[in-house]
């Protein structure tokens, strides 16, 4: 259970009504931090099933009210709610929330107020989770107290109770999750690239692009941005932004921040290794490798560290992992690219591939995938 000792401090809590609506992974983990600090918590899930029934039960078991199969939009009053990020700004729970003018906070917004630690945040449409797991080993490597949290599976709010004040989160955080902050700051930020993706949730892809851009809404000009130098919505945000801008590259080597140069990895102009001693294959590989040492040295690793986490790091699964060689030839899972610009950044770097592609549109047009590969 989260420790009432962070940014709002535990008295803020006691009492207070506050409506968890979702409860997935995130949401269940807000429940249960909510109830630790002493706050009225009710839980609304539209869906049912056996891993809810169980949350349900242990949630009514410490504290909490628990409905299952609906929103009853007639029972919606709370001071906060916490809003999973898989309810979509247009559903009828969240417009209802709009029409009461109900604080809504997502659970990486709470998770920021219940801190002590630092915040390292990576956003993008592709790599986030490759990118993110190398940088939370790159911070243990550097002897940080670290975890790595957040989109990429465990919960933000249940992650930052285990660090001290010393101590930094590498948290991956989506679209979904960022339109709903208030005060979300990490010291440093990383946006990997921004693509058409979830237009069926967002309504427009600038309005997707704008939920990324709060990333970066309330970092100060002693924090660090690390926008991808070849990414030319990333490179806009960089414009508008408050932080020292650090930009990366997979095809150059920017003065000012890390890139590549004549086969090398180079941080503001020194090397800091050889690009063939990066395990993570293709041109995805080395963007996410250099956008994390990026993002770890700006935070002051050791770039020793840094390059011992490389060279000892494996993808996660169904990310670039390599998963059996036979006959000459090498199988690569990248499963969890799941839109044209996730596949053709996969592909780039890699000779005589044979693809096999298959899922659902979410709205995307796949013509340039189909006229690429």
């Amino acid at each position: 259970m989260i420790e009432p000792a962070g940014r709002s401090g535990g008295d803020r809590w006691a009492g207070r009504r506050v409506l968890v609506v979702g409860l997935g992974t995130s949401g269940n983990a807000a429940a249960h931090a909510l109830l630790g600090l002493g706050a009225v918590v009710r839980v609304t899930e539209a869906g049912a099933g056996a891993i809810a029934e169980t949350r349900a039960e242990v949630l009514r078991g410490a504290g909490a009210e628990v409905e299952l199969g609906d929103h009853d939009l007639t029972r919606l009053d709370a001071d906060l709610a916490i809003m999973s990020p898989g309810i979509a700004p247009d559903s009828s729970v969240a417009s209802a929330l709009r029409v009461k003018g109900t604080e809504v906070w997502s659970e990486i917004e709470l998770a920021y107020r219940l801190a002590r630690c630092e915040f390292i945040a990576v956003t993008g449409t592709n790599g986030k989770t490759t990118t993110t797991s190398l940088l939370a080993a790159m911070l243990d490597e550097g002897g940080i107290p670290s975890t790595a949290a957040g989109n990429i599976g465990r919960p933000l709010v249940e992650a930052v109770g285990s660090l001290p004040e010393n101590g930094a989160v590498a948290v991956e955080v989506s679209s979904f999750q960022l339109a709903s902050i208030d005060r979300f700051h990490p010291r440093v930020a990383v946006v990997l690239n921004v693509a058409e993706d979830h237009t069926d949730w967002h309504g427009s892809f600038a309005q997707y692009a704008a939920a990324k851009e709060r990333i970066v809404a309330n970092q100060q000009p002693e924090d660090f941005y690390l926008p991808n130098l070849d990414d030319d919505v990333a490179m806009g945000i960089a414009r508008r932004a408050t932080a020292s801008v650090v930009p990366f590259s997979a095809e150059s080597a920017p003065e000012d921040g890390i890139g590549v140069d004549a086969g090398r990895v180079c941080w503001r102009g020194r090397m800091v290794l050889s690009c063939e001693d990066i395990p993570l294959p293709g041109r995805a590989g080395l963007e996410d490798t250099v956008a994390a040492a990026g993002a770890a040295l700006a935070y002051g690793v050791d770039s020793g560290a840094v390059v011992r986490a490389i060279e000892n790091f494996r993808a996660p699964p169904h990310r670039l992992e390599v998963i059996a060689e036979q006959d000459g030839v090498t199988f690569v899972d990248d499963s969890k690219a799941t839109n044209p610009h996730a596949t053709l950044t996969a592909v780039k770097g890699l000779d005589n591939v044979v693809l096999i592609a298959g899922g659902r549109s979410k709205g995307i047009d796949l013509s340039v995938l189909a006229q690429t590969v």
